[in-house]
């Protein structure tokens, strides 16, 4: 009898794997829907989630970083303009994400209860 050989795991494709590692929105629940107590219960479950932002703001820091290191790479070394503006502008929108993530993370931190009573 011959061992039977294991199933290779299923391979995720790269834009899902960028997605999970970098957008945080999806590991969290909206708490404007449902009844009051499934708002409370989903915001408790956001708190909970709120321990992972700190890497999140990390990875997107370090892609805006990376993205104005290349833009200013571009622009002296280079004078490539117009790649540059795309790295900068790019790099703004990250920083844009970043900053909203710190902003919840501070929210969630600063306040225990959806509704204080």
């Amino acid at each position: 009898m011959q061992p039977t050989p294991p199933t290779p795991a299923p391979t995720q494709h790269l834009r899902t794997t960028l997605r999970r590692y970098l957008w945080a929105y999806d590991y969290f629940r909206d708490v404007t829907r449902g009844t009051p107590f499934e708002q409370e219960q989903n915001y408790r479950y956001n708190r909970q989630m709120g321990v992972h932002l700190p890497a999140f703001i990390r990875r997107w820091a370090f892609l805006t970083l990376v993205l104005f290191s290349i833009g200013a790479l571009l622009e002296e070394l280079l004078q490539l303009v117009l790649p540059a503006a795309c790295c900068y502008v790019t790099g703004t929108w990250s920083l844009t994400i970043a900053i909203q993530l710190m902003v919840a993370w501070l929210w969630l931190k600063r306040f225990p209860r959806l509704h204080e009573r």
